[in-house]
């Protein structure tokens, strides 16, 4: 079982752990840490290293017809 807690290190006290050994008994836990308080320029590094362009042979228009040729939509017949 996994268990998320958000919570300020201000309010980190006895009754924190308290609950986690409420919840979990006398088990072995790892516990992992993370400060969640990043900044903007750490979020758009994020996300500039996540995103980029595509990278391939074809060109533009030969991606965009071999994705309009390969579609088979077809119109169906309806009846209300």
């Amino acid at each position: 079982m996994q268990q998320t807690f958000q919570i300020n290190t201000a309010e980190l006290d006895s009754r924190f752990i308290e609950s986690v050994k409420e919840i979990f008994g006398e088990r072995k836990l790892k516990i992992v840490v993370e400060d969640i308080t990043e900044s903007n320029e750490y979020k758009d590094a994020l996300l500039d290293s996540l995103f980029g362009s595509w990278e391939s042979e074809e060109t533009g228009e030969e991606l965009v017809k071999m994705i309009y040729s390969s579609r088979s939509d077809s119109p169906r017949d309806i009846e209300l």
